[in-house]
């Protein structure tokens, strides 16, 4: 009889949270079990993190399918853009289109341009808002060409391949395939600097994630309409029969788990619908019918709301998919990439609006580029590819990076020239390991903590690439 009852309970709760609460992850009721192998990697003589006075926000952009980065920004001086048309072929945009940018420390010969469907990056870009990493991938240590080609010369694993590379780019840890991601090893660090927060450090718009996984901090998710809700509970009767269900102490450990962390999404969805409610209007105006600018209006209202939520750090996620574009990319590219740049134009203007533009730092990810030259009327996967960050702590109207075999910053386009393979895969002379290394100590993760994040990160001899304030 007590086991059927018991039965039956859980499955009313495992039907409660199909109806709609936000929790952020299937795997977020397993929290507490990782508490072990968050003992094992902490380091104990790391110092610990003083409290704060002051707000900061990670925001990161990932466009999944692999953004063909190369036709975003575009060396357009006379040689250089003469060997990127050479091997883009019909992909190529025309030199006359290109939003030209005003590029800081480079020879003064090395002229660059966007594309023309960003006129907003563009104007991020010459005001100092925004910066461009480049030649940028997944990497155990540095790699030339030929140790590429050398038998048994360490490389991530499944080059190339879509879901393993999203995964190593989010992971932090690109020699193997783990279950947290950096953005959530950042949050278990500086939880402890949201004192009295009342939900939890990172916030996702774009729902279960790997980046945002950690071993005790768990993600909440909310839409682009605000937190979710549960569907079916709309009286007070049902309601409380579901608090009371959720109350029980269950005696295994893992339906008390799901429960506690059901009860918790409740919680945070009342917190943040209240908080939220409380919000000042914003008057900067976000593209109508773009998912990505309403994603991103959500977040600078969370952020708006961060003294009522009692939050001093933040971590957001939010995606875009699309950018797998073997077909069709001539005409694909063009919509993608303005999505992205109104969306981003508007958030920054709102973060501006808010007073934290200093304090909020946007950036792009990507699982690879593509290749250069095309399979027809789109191109495939490659490797390298060039970022954007942005923000008011962002150094910028500048290129980084690490100079690439060819002897610049910004690698030579040549088809199966020094720094790319025979269909133009770039080799990255930048780890993603250093890129968001970069990003975390912005945020405040002590070295010693970075350095157990990213432990490839002391195969590379630059570990802060410099693009934040």
């Amino acid at each position: 009889m007590t086991t059927h009852y018991s039965r039956n309970r859980r499955d009313f709760l495992r039907r409660a949270a199909c109806a709609g609460l936000g929790v952020a992850s299937a795997g977020a009721m397993f929290g507490h079990l990782r508490l072990i192998n968050a003992a094992m990697a902490s380091p104990t003589d790391c110092p610990a993190y003083p409290p704060v006075s002051d707000y900061k926000a990670l925001v990161c952009l990932f466009l999944f399918g692999g953004n063909d980065s190369f036709n975003l920004i575009v060396p357009s001086d006379a040689s250089r853009y003469a060997t990127y048309a050479a091997s883009r072929g019909s992909m190529a945009i025309a030199n006359n289109q290109l939003l030209p940018v005003n590029t800081a420390g480079v020879p003064s010969s090395d002229k660059y341009g966007l594309h023309p469907s960003v006129a907003e990056l563009a104007s991020l870009f010459d005001a100092n808002h925004a910066a461009f990493v480049v030649n940028t991938g997944t990497l155990r240590q540095p790699t030339t060409k030929s140790q590429y080609l050398t038998a048994g010369y360490p490389l991530p694993p499944q080059l190339f391949s879509h879901n393993d590379q999203q995964n190593l780019w989010q992971y932090g840890q690109p020699n193997a395939n783990g279950r947290v991601g950096w953005g959530g090893l950042v949050a278990d660090q500086l939880n402890i600097l949201n004192v009295g927060a009342t939900i939890p450090i990172s916030i996702s718009l774009s729902g279960q994630n790997r980046f945002q996984a950690a071993n005790t901090i768990q993600p909440y998710a909310i839409s682009s309409s605000g937190p979710n809700t549960l569907n079916g509970y709309g009286n007070a009767a049902k309601l409380a029969a579901l608090q009371d269900l959720v109350e029980v102490a269950y005696p295994d450990p893992l339906t008390r788990t799901y429960a506690q962390n059901f009860s918790d999404a409740m919680d945070y969805s009342t917190t943040m619908r209240a908080a939220l409610d409380m919000a000042p209007q914003l008057s900067t105006v976000f593209p109508d019918g773009n998912n990505l600018a309403d994603a991103l209006k959500m977040i600078a209202k969370v952020i708006s709301s961060r003294t009522t939520l009692s939050a001093k750090r933040q971590i957001f996620f939010v995606s875009l998919g699309g950018f797998d574009t073997h077909d069709d990319m001539l005409t694909d590219q063009p919509v993608l990439f303005s999505t992205v740049s109104q969306a981003l134009g508007a958030f920054h203007d709102a973060t501006v609006e808010l007073g934290v533009q200093n304090a909020v730092t946007t950036f792009t990810m990507s699982e690879f580029s593509r290749t250069l030259n095309t399979d027809g009327d789109g191109t495939d996967h490659a490797w390298a590819g060039n970022q954007f960050v942005m923000g008011g702590a962002v150094r910028g109207r500048h290129l980084y990076g690490t100079p690439a075999a060819s002897g610049g910053l910004f690698p030579d386009l040549t088809l199966n020239g020094p720094d790319c393979l025979q269909r133009g895969q770039m080799i990255p002379a930048t780890s993603c390991d250093q890129y968001s290394a970069t990003l975390a100590k912005w945020f405040g993760v002590n070295p010693c903590d970075l350095d157990t994040i990213f432990p490839n990160l002391a195969n590379f001899p630059v570990q802060d690439l410099g693009f934040m304030l």
